[in-house]
This record gives C-alpha cells, sequence and structure tokens, in this order.
C-alpha cells in the first residue's frame, strides 16, 4: 500500500469523529464575487466531507494577502481558513491542504494592458525583451518573487492601484492568472475604458492556489483533503472547475496554444509541491 494511499485512510478516519464544523473562510477585501470560484469550490468540499460542515465568509476589508495569512500564521485571525498562491513559507508556517485549486493554471500568466500604451508590448520576441519592459505585480504575492528572481522589471503595489497604474500607462501590463482578468476588466471597464487583455503573450512557471488552515488545525485540514479528495473521485470537481465561468473563459477566450510562451523557474515551491498527483494539474 503506496505512503498517499495510506495517508487518505488516515485523513478519513480522523474525520470520521468531526460531525459538524464551522469554518470561517478569511478573505481580503469585501467583494465576495471576486472569490466565488474559491468559495464555490470550498462549499462543494464541505458537502463532499462526512458531518454536517457550515461555511462563514470573513471579509478583511482594508488589509492584504500577505497581512491575512500573518494572522492566521500568528493564531490571531478572526478565520479558520483561507486560500492563496504557495510558497515554502506559507507551507512551512501552516497547513496547506495539498490540492490546487485552479489545476495550476494560476501558474499561467497573461496581461492585462492599456489600448492607449500597448505598443510597449508589440516588439517583444523573446523572454530577454520582456524581461526589459515593466510588469506589475502584488506586493508580498509569491509571483512577485518569482518573476524578480528571473530578472523581470517588476513594479509592485497593491491589487487595485496595479489596474490604475496599466491604465495610465506607468507599467507595460499588470500579470495576472489566464483564468483571472477576463472579469477583472469587464467590471472595471466603465471606469478605465480600453483596459484590455494582451492577446499574444504568455508566462508559464509551476504554481497554483491552495487552501491553508493553522499549524495545529488538524481536523480542518483533514476535512477539506477528504471533501475535495472526495469531490475528485466522483468527478464532481471537474464538473465544478469546467463549467464555473472563471474558467471556461480561459478555454473560451485565452487561447493559450497560439500564443509566444515563456517559460521561468520557480525556486520558491515546497518539496511537498511535487509529490502532488498528476491528476491534480491541468493539462
Amino acid at each position: 500500500m503506496n505512503r498517499l494511499l495510506l495517508g487518505l485512510l488516515a485523513v478519513f478516519a480522523s474525520v470520521s469523529g468531526c460531525l459538524a464544523e464551522v469554518f470561517r473562510l478569511g478573505i481580503v477585501g469585501e467583494d465576495e464575487s471576486r472569490y466565488d470560484y474559491e468559495i464555490g469550490l470550498i462549499e462543494l468540499a464541505l458537502q463532499k466531507a462526512e458531518g454536517d460542515h457550515t461555511l462563514e465568509i470573513v471579509a478583511h476589508p482594508n488589509s492584504s494577502q500577505s497581512r491575512v495569512l500573518l494572522m492566521l500564521m500568528n493564531d490571531v485571525a478572526d478565520f479558520d481558513v483561507t486560500f492563496s498562491g504557495i510558497d515554502r513559507e506559507r507551507h512551512a508556517r501552516l497547513l496547506t491542504v495539498p490540492v490546487p485549486l485552479q489545476r495550476g493554471l494560476l501558474g499561467l500568466r497573461i496581461l492585462i494592458v492599456s489600448e492607449r500604451h500597448k505598443d510597449r508590448l508589440a516588439g517583444v520576441e523573446t523572454l530577454e525583451d520582456l524581461k526589459k519592459v515593466p510588469i506589475g505585480s502584488g506586493t508580498g504575492w509569491p509571483d512577485t518573487s518569482i518573476l524578480e528572481n528571473a530578472g523581470f522589471s517588476v513594479a509592485q503595489s497593491d491589487y487595485e492601484s496595479l489596474f490604475k497604474m496599466v491604465y495610465k500607462g506607468r507599467i507595460a501590463g499588470y500579470a495576472r492568472g489566464v483564468a483571472e482578468p477576463y472579469r477583472e476588466v469587464a467590471v472595471r471597464a466603465a471606469d478605465m475604458p480600453g483596459l484590455a487583455i494582451d492577446t499574444r503573450l504568455l508566462l508559464a512557471y509551476p504554481f497554483d492556489t491552495f487552501f491553508f488552515v493553522g499549524k495545529q488545525d488538524k481536523k480542518r485540514h483533514d476535512i477539506l483533503l477528504q471533501g475535495l479528495t472526495r469531490a475528485y473521485e466522483d468527478g464532481s470537481f471537474m464538473t465544478y472547475f469546467e463549467g464555473h465561468p472563471r474558467i471556461r473563459s480561459v478555454f473560451l477566450q485565452a487561447d493559450l496554444d497560439r500564443r509566444v510562451r515563456f517559460d521561468i523557474e520557480n525556486p520558491f515551491l515546497p518539496e511537498a509541491f511535487q509529490n502532488i498527483p498528476d491528476k491534480y494539474w491541468h493539462r
């Protein structure tokens, strides 16, 4: 019997005694619709796990992703679970539920651009060309460290300010996971006309979003792992994934196979990342 199967059996045994847990999901900002995919996925996991569990959303309108994670790491959070991209520190200081939520799509990055300034990317033909133009990425995001390590010129700011920076031409593009920018551009169309999505370039590195709980909260970790595992086993994870508008936008609009693709390394992954089964990744 392999180690993964033994681990799952142990998880299922530990969950059998958890009849009803409250899961308080911490999010950055107040706009729950921005996270409808992740909220729906945790609801699916709780439905599939044993027990009658409930979900509450805890919004942190004035916090950054880094601050929300620090609250959970330091055991001062008013929530039990959150989600974010993974790196070694987050994996070491929290319990990672080892199922990638977007099947690796977060590591495929395309650029939000301004129609007025998109000529700044017109001459990009090589990775070295792309490194010379200023790209926006969030302060404290693992993606920012990945891009800087690869030699990119990265402008850092908070999530919302980066849209304004690209709109005003202060940066050439705002790097987003392929499942993110279509809604983001659409909801800002009135205030930022001419905000658009580059159709030619693609950055790729191994990366994704995961659920995290406190380091000592093995009970909630195991419930989520059991629920997500069962959702894969009965097909409901893939049904949800393929049917969600955010994911459908990737396959209907992003045209990934026709883009100029640049692969870069991600040296900030925990070793455990390599143990995630292939079936959990989009190929």
